[in-house]
């Protein structure tokens, strides 16, 4: 009898551990997911309407040089091209399934995490790269009219401006797209390690 009672005293003296609730962390997963989605949907409409834009500029101002036409191609290009990459992206996130079992939902996570990480860098970079290239291409005819001062306030505000946004507001949206997959990975993490204690 001795022996038993040591046991229970051992087994009251256990710490209770807390299996998270499934529901709870999927549902968790799923919100991160959606306002994920729903960022990049708001980005690819805003990218949509630069190509609304870049089609009415085209077809009411009849520009005379070949390069205006080069620059507003390769704007279309870019923004039509990450459009699709971001709308990819958005649809791979989407197919993810948080009810099955959690190793392959980490997964799945982990590649889509991956993606992100090589859209937020080099895809990226490239984007920024020939936008503004194309802009250059754009400017030639544009700013041929200008004065040389008002060539110089335009050319420092566009520079200033593409600066802010790509080493700020890019690092910061990086950043927190980084953030949003990382908490569904740990969420599926944590969920995954405690079904197998």
């Amino acid at each position: 009898m001795k022996d038993f009672d040591n046991i229970m005293d051992v087994w009251k003296q256990q710490k209770e551990v807390q299996i998270p609730d499934a529901d709870t962390i999927i549902l968790k997963a799923k919100k991160e997911r959606s306002t994920f989605a729903n960022k990049i949907i708001f980005q690819v409409i805003t990218l949509l309407l630069t190509i609304v834009a870049i089609g009415w500029v085209v077809s009411v101002i009849d520009f005379k040089m070949k390069t205006t036409y080069i620059g507003l191609g390769l704007m279309f290009l870019c923004v039509f091209g990450f459009s699709v990459i971001r709308l990819y992206q958005m649809i791979q996130l989407k197919k993810i399934d948080f009810t099955q079992k959690p190793s392959l939902t980490l997964v799945e996570l982990e590649k889509s995490f991956a993606f992100q990480q090589f859209v937020g860098s080099k895809v990226s970079l490239l984007y920024f790269i020939f936008l503004n290239l194309a802009f250059v291409f754009y400017f030639i005819e544009v700013m041929q009219p200008m004065k040389v001062l008002l060539k110089s306030v335009v050319i420092i505000v566009y520079v200033g401006w593409m600066m802010f946004a790509y080493f700020y507001l890019g690092k910061k949206q990086k950043k927190k797209e980084n953030e949003r997959i990382q908490k569904m990975i740990d969420s599926i993490k944590a969920l995954e390690s405690s079904y197998e204690e």
